[in-house]
């Protein structure tokens, strides 16, 4: 058994207490200025000095006896604008919950802070600690690298974990390369001349538009996507309209687009603008194209990966590890790894009968898992940091 995680299992109590008033007091977006609080207050008593250096973004570093390279541990903190159907003692106070295992994320890598502050004696070179806001809306990243995360001291590497529910606890999962799709959401406003229905010739169907834009998308994944390669154009509203005998001004298309291949990626998005601007000239209507987001793929350094696979084998012999093991959802995690070597970790939180996904409002999560993950933050981070200097 390796020292941080037993030391993680003595700190249970106060990950327990960390993530209840987190999962109770849940907030989403970008100001978390309940959370913020709690995490500044927490990093103080563990002797670190934190700094909000964009709005609810959190940072503190954890300075080793020698002087060394610097590794970031990154978590997100913010919840999902939902409900949750459940019986916790802890349940969500608010109008939000953390249905995706953020508060989780947070009071693993308080945890980790504490073990890592402990050995800092031992410690060669820096621990840097990544508290961000805004993952659900894909923004708390570039906000945080915008505002000097990755500076002063200078990050060399990066690690992230998020929460799994495929596999139960002690597991972990990971994948060499490419591990999350990346995400662009949009939205498409089509506009025509809205008529009488008994009149279609005196008027511009957008609904018209809207149905060639959705048939055309399909193709694209089914006729202009490698075989061999995943992607999903998915289109979660079509709307427009409200009566029967009406044809309306106005149709609105919302999806994402997601894959893992840059290319693929960079070539539907392109096709994407060809279909709307062809079916614009086709339907002699005008269209509007919205950027709702544009998240690449989280990529796993395979040399990173390997070495730090290396270290969680030693925290306890009953761990299962899930290779090769890739997601469709999106991280914004994605802009760090654009940055520097950075390694995706998943860990296995299921509960065994509850077998519900993220985001759904009946999601339940192993907390044993927390002294598993805190481990694997603290075990890889002072590992190579003292064996890479």
């Amino acid at each position: 058994m390796n020292n941080f995680f037993k030391r993680a299992t003595e700190l249970m109590p106060n990950m327990l207490k960390d993530r209840h008033y987190l999962h109770e007091n849940a907030e989403c977006g970008s100001h978390l200025p309940n959370t913020t609080a709690y995490i500044i207050k927490r990093l103080k008593q563990i002797g670190l000095d934190p700094e909000e250096i964009c709005d609810s973004g959190v940072t503190a570093t954890i300075y080793g006896e020698k002087p060394g390279k610097t590794i970031l541990l990154r978590c997100d903190t913010d919840a999902l604008p939902m409900s949750e159907t459940n019986d916790l003692l802890f349940k969500s106070k608010t109008n939000a919950a953390h249905n995706c295992g953020h508060d989780i994320h947070t009071s693993m890598l308080l945890s980790a802070a504490q073990l890592l502050k402990e050995s800092s004696k031992e410690l060669v070179g820096n621990v840097k600690l990544m508290f961000q806001p805004a993952e659900e809306i894909f923004q708390g990243s570039q906000n945080m690298i915008k505002s000097g995360v990755l500076k002063n001291p200078s990050v060399d590497a990066a690690i992230g974990i998020h929460t799994m529910l495929d596999y139960d606890a002690p597991s972990v999962a990971f994948c060499e390369g490419n591990m999350t799709s990346s995400c662009d959401g949009f939205k498409i406003t089509i506009t025509g001349k809205g008529c009488h229905g008994a009149l279609p010739h005196s008027g511009i169907d957008p609904i018209n538009a809207g149905v060639h834009i959705y048939l055309s998308f399909q193709e694209l994944i089914a006729r202009e996507t490698p075989s061999m390669e995943t992607a999903s154009l998915t289109l979660g509203q079509f709307s427009s309209g409200n009566s029967p005998n009406i044809i309306p001004n106005i149709a609105t298309l919302q999806g994402t687009l997601r894959t893992y291949n840059t290319e693929v990626r960079n070539k539907l998005f392109s096709r994407i603008q060809d279909i709307i601007k062809s079916t614009e000239l086709m339907c002699n209507v005008k269209i509007q194209y919205e950027v709702l987001s544009s998240v690449p793929s989280t990529y796993t350094d395979p040399t990173l990966l390997k070495e730090l696979v290396s270290y969680v084998e030693d925290i306890d012999e009953n761990m299962k590890y899930i290779p090769n093991y890739r997601v469709t959802p999106s991280d914004d995690l994605a802009f760090i790894s654009k940055e520097v070597p950075t390694v995706y970790f998943m860990l296995g939180c299921h509960v065994p009968g509850n077998d519900y996904p993220h985001h759904n409002p009946n999601v339940l999560f192993d907390e044993n898992a927390m002294a598993y993950g805190a481990s694997i933050y603290s075990t890889c981070a002072f590992n190579w940091l003292n064996n890479n200097n």
